[in-house]
């Protein structure tokens, strides 16, 4: 609409020496424009809307990503706890482990979808404030708003590359640790154990692999959820 405005006031420069408005008849212009605006403005989100809904959606991602690391500590101690079993029936510890592997399957699956949730709702977000910036008459308050826009874009495009990545090596690791269930589950004996020692420890390996990427995403998204909050003083 501001577009539509800027053009005519272009046009009315250009044109004022040979047409005569009076200033209520300018005045009145500009309220029926003004008004069309705050109508049709009304119907859809602002950017503010959402944005706060985009900084939710990381915040949440961030909330799956904390459960993800705790959940993958969880489950590797109970996959070693089977293989410190002296004596005993190893069913107990290797039940545990299947327990906690599906927490840990579960947790990921959520964080994909948080991870998809908070994708959507940031392209929503950068793309109504480049709508927006067009209502802006001043060329440099437009200016300013756009590099700002493209800074925040650019920083909000790396979580969104970090959790692909994440992505990558996380899976594998989970396949790998339900081939160890499976193959256990079917000669849970101390030298089924003993044959899958191998395996076990290069799950292990994986896992410190897998959770430094997560941690390098929830501070990659610490930094974008400051920079994108309403908050003062952070």
């Amino acid at each position: 609409m501001m577009k539509h405005i800027r053009e005519w006031l272009k046009k009315y420069k250009q044109k004022k020496g040979s047409i005569e408005w009076n200033a209520l008849g300018l005045a009145t212009l500009f309220i029926v424009m003004w008004g069309a605006h705050s109508i049709f403005s009304g119907c859809a989100s602002t950017g503010p809307e959402k944005k706060q809904k985009a900084v939710s959606s990381i915040e949440e991602f961030h909330k799956e990503l904390s459960k993800n690391l705790n959940q993958i500590n969880e489950t590797l101690a109970a996959l070693n706890q089977i293989t410190k079993t002296g004596e005993g029936d190893l069913y107990k510890p290797y039940k545990n482990f299947v327990k906690q592997l599906n927490r840990t399957t579960e947790n990921s699956r959520n964080m994909s979808k948080h991870a998809e949730d908070m994708a959507i709702k940031g392209r929503r977000y950068f793309d109504t404030w480049e709508k927006e910036l067009l209502d802006i008459i001043n060329s440099e308050l437009r200016s300013t708003g756009e590099e700002r826009r493209r800074e925040l874009s650019e920083t909000f495009s790396r979580i969104t590359n970090l959790a692909q990545e994440v992505q990558i090596t996380y899976q594998p690791f989970i396949v790998d640790l339900t081939d160890i269930k499976t193959a256990l589950g079917n000669d849970l004996t101390t030298t089924g154990l003993i044959s899958l020692k191998p395996y076990i420890t290069k799950a292990n390996k994986n896992a410190k692999i897998v959770m430094v990427k997560l941690q390098e995403l929830a501070d990659e998204v610490d930094r974008v959820t400051n920079a994108l909050s309403s908050r003062v003083g952070l």
